[in-house]
């Protein structure tokens, strides 16, 4: 494991260098992004995939502060601070090479889930703080504290996991809301002209859809070391990430929760004006195992060996992931792209049509239009994913892909398809979107026995035949009690500052799942006053 003074040191060591600063774009919100609709261009040579976006590599393409205002009327001259909170960075520091931004973050909604009568609201405050100081350094952080009380979906999936979506750890607030917090930091500098390197706390993502099938923002953040290539047409990135296991036995204790690292590399190459073609491999593994304390596992230090040779050679029981994510620009206004991932591979097994239970393997298929039908700022995404049984699990469950008991990739974790469309039109400052989710998976039964989909219970708890042995084959998508769901989300907006996407909202979600136990259905209408930079997935 890498020393906290040795990480200082080498921070210390490289802040002394003529290194010029890494600017990353804070606006992760799908309904609000600014800038997806102009990365997707060909001959940008824009590594689309790794999100979030470096400003400084969208400026060489486009002005991001004419495409974030779009138009917008701004008073001129010098603004007051009643006129920053409407229209620019709320406060701003700046002297000689050294400058600070400080915006607000809030979320104030109000709401009523038809289904239970019951009326909802969100009370988020807090703020974020991005700055430069010289060319040397470029930091971001932010702080954001909520009391909310949810529709029933959310509710009971933060009742089950004692964490809230995307959030991670929650405590009871009043008769029947949660009360939880987030923190996100990073400080990044380049090392040189094609190097860069990123320290801090958050999430990050690969691939070009709405979900992706390699790794994902919709779990809870960590604390990460990320290196970066940057030369050509190729973008490499290796992620160092320290990761928790949640133990729910732990909670009233005053104990670490069991640790566990992963490693991922994404390779990016653009080809031509058009394509892209991503690789991508990852492995992770516990603190602690068997052998005693593991710590961080240098072997996995080198930032251009190829996982799985490295795992086999240590004779571990690491687990490994390996995938690949390809775009391709077919015209301005159309893009396709797709990923597939690959947790487990024997080829006889795979063509023998066995439905081995180690088949673990999943891909996604999708397409993004702008300006559908010729109209200007009306985007339509459509999206396709599946994925077999067990995929990201593990037969150890701190093994598995997996943070704060979420996912790493997609929300539904294993043992499903599902197919999402999201729709959204802009006329100035009005904003409108609609999107759909509907899936299927097969869910467990709650009586231990892992059918798939639950990507933290160790496979070994999968299903067994009348004399105790495991059923190897004839595993399939939808095994276990089938559950279909649909989740429709409408909403308008007007937005009012686009530095910190402060908007009034109003909309309703509509949820309905099925299967032989239950029918849980959700009918939330809601409104509210926020900032939307945050990617928080309530769509499963």
């Amino acid at each position: 494991m890498i020393k906290h003074k040795y990480l200082t040191l080498l921070m210390v060591v490289f802040m002394m260098s003529d290194i010029m600063a890494q600017l990353q774009s804070h606006y992760e919100d799908y309904q609000y992004s600014p800038f997806e609709r102009y990365v997707y261009q060909p001959g940008s040579n824009l590594h689309t995939s790794v999100r979030q976006y470096r400003l400084d590599e969208l400026n060489k393409v486009f002005n991001t502060d004419s495409v974030l205002y779009d138009g917008l009327r701004v008073p001129s001259g010098e603004l007051n601070f009643w006129k920053r909170i409407f229209h620019d960075d709320l406060i701003q520091l700046k002297k000689d090479d050294i400058r600070i931004v400080i915006n607000p973050l809030f979320n104030f909604e109000y709401g009523k889930e038809n289904v239970e009568g019951k009326t909802t609201y969100t009370n988020t405050r807090g703020l974020f703080i991005e700055g430069n100081i010289g060319k040397h350094v470029h930091f971001y952080t932010d702080f954001i504290e909520t009391q909310a009380v949810v529709p029933n979906y959310i509710d009971a999936f933060a009742n089950e996991y004692d964490i809230m979506p995307g959030w991670g750890k929650r405590k009871n607030y009043a008769e029947n809301g949660h009360d939880f917090a987030n923190v996100t930091a990073y400080v990044a500098f380049d090392l040189a002209k094609y190097f860069s390197l990123q320290v801090g706390n958050g999430k990050h993502f690969f691939g070009d859809g709405h979900r992706s099938m390699l790794l994902s923002d919709v779990a809870f953040s960590y604390p990460y070391v990320k290196l970066t290539a940057d030369f050509w047409k190729i973008e490499y990135t290796v992620l160092y990430n320290k990761m928790l296991q949640y133990d729910e036995t732990k909670v009233p204790n005053d104990y670490r929760f069991p640790g566990k690292y992963g490693v991922f590399q994404y390779l990016d190459l653009n080809i031509g004006k058009r394509a892209s073609l991503g690789l991508f491999a990852s492995v992770v593994y516990a603190e602690q195992d068997t052998t005693g304390y593991r710590g961080f596992d240098w072997h996995y230090l080198n930032p251009v060996a190829f996982m799985r040779p490295v795992e086999y050679a240590l004779g571990s029981p690491d687990n490994v992931t390996l995938g690949f994510n390809a775009r391709y620009i077919a015209a301005r206004w159309l893009t396709f792209y797709g990923q597939f991932v690959l947790g487990e591979f024997k080829a006889d097994e795979v063509f023998g049509g066995t439905q081995w239970w180690a088949n673990k393997n999943g891909f996604q298929l999708g397409l993004k239009t702008f300006d559908l039908f010729g109209i200007k700022k009306l985007d339509l995404q459509a999206e396709y994913n599946q994925a077999r049984p067990y995929l990201y699990s593990h037969y150890t469950s701190i093994y598995a892909n997996s943070h704060y008991r979420q996912p790493l990739a997609h929300i539904l974790g294993a043992n499903f398809r599902e197919g999402f469309a999201l729709l959204k039109y802009r006329h100035r400052r009005w904003m409108f979107k609609a999107e759909l989710m509907t899936a299927m998976y097969g869910e467990d039964y709650g009586d231990g026995v892992s059918w798939g989909k639950n990507v933290i219970v160790d496979s070994n708890n999968r299903p067994t035949d009348e004399n105790g042995r495991y059923i190897e084959y004839g595993h399939y998508i939808g095994q276990g009690l089938r559950t279909n769901v649909y989740n429709a989300d409408i909403n308008i907006s007007y937005l009012i500052n686009p530095r910190n996407m402060f908007n009034l909202v109003a909309g309703a979600r509509l949820r309905k799942l099925t299967n032989d136990e239950q029918i849980e259905e959700t009918q939330h209408f809601y409104f509210g006053v926020r900032t939307s930079i945050k990617s928080i997935y309530n769509n499963f």
